[in-house]
């Protein structure tokens, strides 16, 4: 199986973490789209519209802070690059990019809909996670974090709807 490459660069910055992070809401947006569209139940239609909307709402959010912070200092400065280390730990995490425009034509059940999902936001998790700890501006930090924290709350709401399937 061949591994998509998110076309990250070799190295990472604080502003390339919030970036990708931008991108990968956005494939969130369409995923849960799409599984609004594919849901039977207007119980499903709802949790899928939330989840659409909420993904959509981080991308309008985060792409505005994204515009503010580039504006306000000089992120992309090779002193703000993560270390060559760190910055391959974090293209692993990010590959094969999470929420995959593909992914959705993988999952056909509703059931498979949700545990694709449920994956994908546990990945974002770890990515978060991962640029929290290791971003060099508190700011940053703070971002990173707030992202980890709803991205935790999808997954809670996915389990409890597959819990119910299951």
């Amino acid at each position: 199986m061949e591994k998509k490459s998110c076309n990250m660069g070799n190295l990472f910055s604080d502003l390339e973490g919030l970036r990708i992070a931008i991108d990968m809401e956005a494939r969130g947006r369409d995923f849960y789209k799409k599984a609004y569209e594919q849901a039977e139940t207007k119980s499903h239609k709802d949790l899928f519209m939330f989840l659409m909307n909420e993904e959509s709402k981080h991308y309008e959010q985060f792409t505005g802070i994204y515009q503010k912070l580039r504006e306000s200092k000089n992120y992309d400065s090779d002193d703000y690059l993560f270390d060559p280390e760190t910055s391959k730990y974090l293209t692993a995490l990010a590959e094969p990019c999470i929420f995959p425009k593909d992914k959705e034509e993988r999952a056909k059940t509703l059931t498979d809909i949700i545990k694709a999902a449920i994956q994908d936001e546990k990945d974002s998790i770890l990515f978060y996670d991962a640029l929290a700890k290791y971003a060099k501006f508190e700011e940053a930090r703070n971002i990173f974090n707030l992202l980890k924290e709803e991205e935790q709350k999808h997954v809670v709401k996915l389990r409890e709807i597959l819990n119910l399937l299951v």
